[in-house]
């Protein structure tokens, strides 16, 4: 649900901020335009959300070898 809700709130922002810069500039709302801004925007921030709410990065974190990867660092360098 939380991916639902920030990528709408973003698109709504996304259609937001282009109608204000348009006005600014005195030109038409290309409604194209601020339908493919808020379009990816919204798709891009669930992507974003997906990716870093799920279980897949601490399943992740917890199958790393991490003492393996600390073992390249002890010591000094031989150069």
């Amino acid at each position: 649900m939380m991916i639902v809700i920030a990528s709408v709130a973003v698109a709504i922002v996304c259609f937001i901020v282009y109608t204000l810069e348009r006005r600014s500039k005195e030109a038409p709302i290309e409604w194209i335009d601020a339908a493919k801004l808020s379009l990816f925007g919204g798709l891009i921030t669930a992507g974003v959300v997906f990716a870093t709410s799920t279980n897949v990065i601490a399943d992740t974190m917890k199958n790393m070898d991490i003492p393996a990867v600390q073992d390249m660092f002890v010591g000094k360098p031989s150069w």
